[in-house]
């Protein structure tokens, strides 16, 4: 047998053994630090699309349901046409299977170099806690509290 053809079919089997190997799946705090990091970056690019997707269609919060919430949003990341930077230097996340909760802090600023602690010109801090629920597989926001 030709050498060629042995050291071939032992990539084909070692190359199918790694695409088969089972991969350890990301834990619920994982998914749910995931998708705030997604809609952090996403607030950046002045996006409402992963907001729209990460917010349940019966979120409450603030006193203020989806459509009000997302509104809100589109203000704040639009009040200004300077660049807009999001940080998150604070983030407790608490996670289930089904149902998760998160706290943290949620800086929009004109830069990236800012005092957070101290709001100023062109800086907005907001302490936000929610929760979520795991959805047709999906972590969705379902509620939120807010203070600036």
């Amino acid at each position: 047998m030709d050498r060629r053809l042995v050291v071939a079919g032992a990539v084909i089997v070692v190359a199918v053994a790694i695409l088969a190997w089972p991969r350890k799946q990301e834990s619920p705090e994982a998914q749910v630090r995931r998708l705030i990091a997604t809609c952090v970056e996403a607030a950046e690019k002045r996006d409402l699309g992963p907001f729209d997707e990460a917010l349940a269609d019966d979120f409450r919060g603030g006193g203020m349901g989806k459509r009000e919430v997302k509104q809100l949003l589109l203000g704040q990341l639009f009040r200004n046409s300077n660049g807009l930077v999001v940080l998150n230097p604070q983030l407790t996340v608490q996670a289930a299977e089904a149902t998760a909760s998160f706290s943290g802090v949620f800086v929009f600023a004109r830069a990236r170099d800012v005092d957070w602690q101290e709001p100023g010109d062109g800086v907005s801090r907001y302490d936000i806690e929610g929760t979520l629920e795991r959805r047709g597989g999906e972590w969705k926001l379902t509620t939120a509290e807010w203070k600036r």
